[in-house]
């Protein structure tokens, strides 16, 4: 009897133990696997994307950089910049020169940090992502015969291995000289230097492109290729930015993500809204038509639907635009517009 019952007691706490483990074991296993599968696939796939977009950022990328303090230089660089459709980069004395500091013969500010080439000039601000650039155009004036100091503290302040550089310079009379090779001994030694050129004060942007064009420079693949879309609603339109550097900017912006902007109607001619941020402006006097993409005083966008003359910045056209289906597009009154890379 007690056989029996020790018999039943057996039996009835095996079906108990196989009962919790079906219960509270299998399943936990299941829902393991299946969050492990998701959680592996997500970060693969998202892992993939950003290598394949920034491709490029480490391609033959080209950046002008210039010193200007009284303001010839400058046109040169953006001329540059135009042709390469490069970055651009202006180097700011941190202690700006003024009209006192720039007098020849004074003993004043120039003269000292010319007469001593240890002297290196603190610079306000810096590149960003030097490392994304392989080809590096420097310009500056040419002050007692060389290269203002702050060049000097340019050229030290990033690693310059295995780059291509070129100098270029403006003066009124003074010649290239040695200007351009006293400053090779201040990058590593694998830096490939390209031939220098001086440029007259007003030198004109075909000189500019005559020159790049000797030393064998062209304009990046990806400049040639500056598409975007323009979207109102549920429409879509595509556009061509143009070359300039202001439009290179533009386009590095929207690398970044798309930008909506809140436009309004103005003049019964265009929509416009601010960009939320201040890129390079090169104003001339334009008269716009229809499609026509503007920025405006540097941190404002317009898109046009009607002809208007005005000092502004052509950053591009929308593709196959009229008045009639710009109007149509834009709509009557305030339009939300989203402008991305296509």
């Amino acid at each position: 009897m007690r056989m029996r019952v020790g018999l039943l007691l057996l039996f009835i706490l095996t079906v108990i133990i196989a009962g919790c483990a079906s219960s509270n074991g299998t399943p936990a296993p299941d829902n393991t696997t299946s969050e492990t599968v998701t959680d592996t696939t997500e970060p693969s796939a998202s892992t993939a994307e950003p290598s394949t977009g920034t491709g490029k950022d480490t391609g033959s990328h080209i950046l002008v950089v210039y010193f200007s303090a009284t303001g010839h230089t400058a046109p040169i660089a953006e001329y540059a910049a135009d042709i390469l459709g490069a970055d651009l980069y202006e180097i700011k004395a941190k202690v700006p020169y003024t009209e006192a500091d720039l007098a020849y013969y004074t003993d004043g500010r120039c003269d000292k940090e010319q007469a001593d080439p240890s002297v290196r000039p603190e610079i306000d601000g810096k590149v960003e992502n030097m490392e994304q650039y392989d080809v590096i155009l420097i310009g500056h004036p040419i002050w007692h015969g060389q290269a203002p100091r702050i060049i000097s503290t340019f050229l030290e302040s990033y690693d310059f291995a295995n780059k291509t550089l070129v100098t270029f310079c403006t003066s009124a009379s003074s010649g290239l000289g040695s200007s351009a090779s006293n400053l090779y001994g201040l990058v590593p030694s694998s830096a490939k230097w390209l031939e220098s050129r001086r440029f007259a004060i007003g030198s004109s942007k075909e000189e500019v492109a005559e020159w790049l064009s000797e030393i064998g420079l062209e304009k990046t693949a990806e400049a040639e290729e500056m598409k975007i879309q323009i979207t109102v609603g549920s429409r879509t339109m595509s556009a061509t930015l143009t070359d300039n550097a202001s439009a290179k900017a533009f386009y590095e912006l929207l690398k970044k993500g798309p930008v909506t902007i809140e436009m309004h109607d103005y003049g019964n001619f265009e929509k416009v809204g601010p960009l939320g941020t201040d890129i390079i402006r090169s104003d001339e006097s334009i008269t716009t038509t229809p499609g026509d993409i503007i920025l405006y005083q540097g941190n404002q966008v317009t898109v046009y639907y009607d002809v208007n003359t005005w000092d502004f910045t052509l950053l591009g056209h929308i593709d196959g635009a009229t008045g009639e289906n710009m109007r149509e597009f834009l709509g009557d009154g305030d339009a939300t517009v989203t402008i991305s890379i296509k």
